[in-house]
């Protein structure tokens, strides 16, 4: 039964509530988780949310008029003055029933900051050649790029060219869920592919349509994905995708076309959990020189590994992960932003945060409180606990005795309970809870499992790998001695476990500049070994030997 929504912009002042700012209005389904209803109707900007777990309190709406009884979990996020004024949690809440005399429930969003994609595009100077687009659509983030089209004097065919424009934003499919399988679960609903399918091209169409404004229209694209994004992206049905045994509707590796854009490249996507992300990634290294063998490792949602030998030999595995690697799950867990901490260091007092400032400079300022906690900002903390003894193998908040070290002590002494269990308490208004800890453990775990299944069935030694390249969530900031410390590279020593960046969407460049190498790719492909690990027996009992920071 269709209901409709009116969503107003929250205001920041009395002044603003007075100047009769006019509602969006949209259109829900009675019963359905409302904060989705919110996220899915387009009319909001997309948000990081804690999966629906009442501790992020983004999802906050407020009531303009009937606002239910507060639950106990809002009473832990809000004031009583803000529960007073109608706000909830909307994650807690569902779609009423549509009051014929009261008219559309009304609703008051607060306002984000606008995602470098809505941002106006400001073109280079003295360029006025042809530009591609690569994308690379994430389960979690949307990253895009526009670079120059070279010509054949500028070495057209080999590489892309200079970069004219990036930006990035939420998924705004993230209203259907964190993770793969939510999405395709939801997909499979009444119109839901049609929604998420759209919600992703109208976010690309927004895009092309900025850099067309701004004189770079793009000439092509190139969009690298999982085989599930791409699938909803392209509008594909996605039922072999949501049941075992699993299987992928086409193999990519094509050119298409869709109202509004330009041609689409797609990569290859090798399996129904090894996408054209890892295979863009893979058409980067093989681009850049990698010296074999190597492992690319793309970490989000899903943990997807390729090994290349020196032989030339392919192979593939993946491991669902969670979104706990795009800051998504943690309690004070964020996407790395301004404000947010991606690294802690050991300070006199013990940890010491770093906020992120934007192309790996510190932040000059010294708030009072932070914005959150991106990934490497907890590897870095996990490691830096474990190294001090704050933290024993298991993961626990150690017993400071006699023989721990006096800082880890003092540490202890900051350990507080809290609903949710033990959590230490850090500076600039954050915590590290033993939930934290258990979700990144369990991530640990999986990567690791992966990492030694790929080397072993490619006969190769950990100790043997060239190369161990981290992309995805961990691709820029994240540092090797941290995950080495925690255990996530078994056998493989530090010196050559590096951090490369977005390789998605640096393939997805090289791919929309230069398609011809788009049929070598997909025959590599095409030869490559898949394994199934999460089918495996003995998975589940190297996963459990696993659950240990540390090799």
């Amino acid at each position: 039964m269709g209901v409709r929504l009116r969503l107003f912009p929250a205001p920041a002042t009395a002044e603003a509530a007075r100047s009769g700012t006019r509602g969006i209005e949209v259109s829900a389904r009675q019963g359905d988780d409302l904060a989705s209803a919110i996220g899915l109707s387009g009319a909001v900007p997309p948000r990081p949310l804690c999966l629906g777990l009442s501790r992020c309190g983004r999802c906050r709406v407020r009531y303009r008029r009937d606002a239910p009884p507060p639950l106990p979990e809002e009473g832990a996020v809000f004031s009583p003055q803000e529960l007073a004024d109608g706000w909830r949690l909307s994650c807690r809440r569902r779609v009423p029933p549509e009051d014929g005399a009261g008219g559309p429930l009304e609703l008051e969003v607060p306002a984000e900051t606008p995602a470098p994609a809505d941002a106006a595009v400001t073109p280079p100077l003295a360029y006025a050649g042809p530009v591609v687009l690569g994308v690379d659509l994430g389960t979690t983030s949307l990253q895009w790029r526009a670079v120059a089209l070279p010509s054949r004097e500028e070495g057209g065919g080999a590489r892309p060219g200079r970069v004219l424009a990036e930006g990035g934003m939420l998924n705004p499919q993230a209203g259907a869920g964190a993770d793969v399988m939510s999405r395709l679960a939801f997909a499979r609903q009444a119109g839901g592919l049609a929604t998420l399918g759209e919600l992703a091209r109208a976010a690309v169409r927004r895009i092309a349509a900025d850099l067309g404004r701004a004189g770079l229209a793009p000439v092509r694209l190139c969009v690298a994905a999982n085989t599930a994004m791409t699938d909803i992206f392209l509008g594909r049905d996605v039922t072999g995708l949501c049941a075992a045994p699993y299987r992928r509707s086409h193999a990519g590796g094509c050119l298409t076309e869709l109202p509004g854009l330009a041609p689409v490249l797609i990569p290859p996507l090798p399996a129904p959990f090894v996408g054209g992300d890892l295979s863009a990634g893979l058409a980067a290294m093989l681009a850049a020189g990698m010296p074999r063998p190597f492992v690319l490792a793309d970490l989000g949602t899903n943990g997807e590994l390729a090994l290349l030998t020196a032989e030339e030999r392919l192979f593939l595995a993946s491991v669902p992960l969670g979104p706990a690697l795009e800051g998504i799950g943690p309690e004070c867990g964020r996407m790395a932003a301004p404000g947010v901490v991606t690294e802690f260091r050991l300070g006199p007092e013990g940890p010491a945060p770093v906020l992120f400032a934007g192309e790996g400079r510190e932040s000059a300022s010294a708030p009072l409180r932070a914005a959150g906690i991106s990934a490497t900002g907890y590897l870095s903390l996990l490691a830096l606990l474990r190294r001090l003894g704050v933290l024993d193998a298991d993961g626990h908040f150690a017993d400071a005795g006699e023989r721990a070290f006096p800082l880890a002590r003092a540490l202890g002494r900051r350990l507080e309970l809290s609903p949710t269990g033990a959590r230490l308490r850090l500076p600039l208004g954050l915590w590290l809870s033993a939930g934290d800890v258990e979700l990144l453990l369990k991530v640990k775990a999986a990567f690791a499992v992966a990492l030694e299944a790929v080397c072993a069935a490619g006969g190769v030694a950990p100790s043997s790998v060239r190369r161990l390249a981290l992309a995805g969530a961990l691709g820029a900031h994240v540092r090797p001695g941290d995950l080495k410390e925690l255990g996530f590279a078994p056998g493989v020593p530090e010196g050559r476990i590096a951090a490369v960046g977005n390789a998605a969407l640096e393939g997805a460049c090289l791919l929309a500049a230069c398609p011809e190498r788009l049929e070598s790719l997909a025959a590599l492909c095409e030869r490559a070994v898949v394994l199934e690990l999460t089918e495996d027996p003995a998975f589940q009992r190297a996963y459990l030997a696993h659950m240990r920071l540390g090799e």
